[in-house]
Formats: structure tokens, C-alpha cells, sequence
């Protein structure tokens, strides 16, 4: 995967870092990857730029995107499905985010709002991985889905067992 580039002083390029940070959020210890740049060092009182020091720094788009990942790893914390587990079962059952949305009664970009790690509700991600955690259940939405044809139906519930 090619690392962003993002332009800093002297109009050079660096490379767009990431490490694992833990924090305290609502009283909860989590851990997730932050993404940042490395610059030159400045001292906020007087102006001047330590070009022998570099420290982190991030753009608007870096900590909105450090946001959703640490409210992402909150709800994970919090027993939500992680966009990996709907990944890994999509591709285990061969099926489409669309599918799975409409088996599980969501709007079709849900599932691949969750997978991009677009924020969504406690809840629905609770839903999603007690439905993962129990097959019976997810054989019993299938069964009961109009959205899907009969052969998609059969095809999922044979993978499930």
C-alpha cells in the first residue's frame, strides 16, 4: 500500500505515519492506530522553527480520521462488530454488502459504511455481531428475507452450517 504524501515546509513531500496510541475515552483504556506527520518543531511563543527537531503534527483530515478510529475501537470495546469480522465474513460467505445489508434489514450502505469505518450506532453493530455469533439466528434472517432470491438463500444457509 503507497503512504500519503503531504506537503510541509521547504515544499517537501513526507510521508503520512501511523502508530498505535492508547488513550483513556469514557473511562475506558483503548488502543488504535493514529495517523500523523512528522515537522519540524516550533515554538509557539516566539515563532522560531527547530529545524533539528521533528515532532508529530496532523492535517484536519488526520484527526477527523483519528476520531472515528477511537470511536470505532470504543464500540468495539463495547461489543460492536469491527469492520474487519464483516469483511472476513463477507468473503468466507461470498457475499455482497448489499446482501448482507438486506438480510440483517439495513439501508444497502450500511454494511459498507461499518467496513470503511463510517460511525454507526452501538446498537446496529451489537446486532451485527450477535447475529455473526449465533447461526441459527442468521439462518432463521435469511429464511425470513424477501430481498434475496431462493438459490442466494440456499447458497448462505449450506455455508453456514
Amino acid at each position: 500500500m503507497e503512504t500519503k504524501k503531504i506537503l510541509k515546509r521547504g515544499d517537501k513531500l513526507t510521508d503520512e505515519l501511523q502508530r498505535t496510541v492508547s488513550k483513556k475515552y469514557k473511562d475506558i483504556d483503548l488502543s488504535y492506530i493514529e495517523v500523523y506527520y512528522l515537522d519540524y518543531e516550533v515554538d509557539e511563543e516566539s515563532g522560531m522553527i527547530n529545524i533539528n527537531n521533528k515532532v508529530p503534527y496532523y492535517t484536519k483530515e488526520q484527526v477527523e480520521r483519528n476520531l472515528i478510529s477511537l470511536k470505532n475501537s470504543y464500540m468495539i470495546k463495547m461489543g460492536s462488530v469491527s469492520p474487519k469480522e464483516i469483511i472476513e465474513f463477507r468473503k468466507k460467505h461470498h457475499t455482497p454488502a448489499s446482501t448482507l445489508s438486506k438480510i440483517l434489514g439495513f439501508s444497502k450502505n450500511t454494511i459498507s459504511n461499518i467496513e470503511n469505518y463510517g460511525m454507526t450506532s452501538l446498537s446496529t453493530g451489537r446486532l451485527i455481531k450477535m447475529c455473526f455469533g449465533d447461526k441459527k439466528t442468521l439462518r432463521k434472517y435469511i429464511q425470513i428475507c424477501d430481498d434475496i432470491d431462493v438459490s442466494k438463500k440456499k447458497e448462505l444457509t449450506i455455508s453456514l452450517a
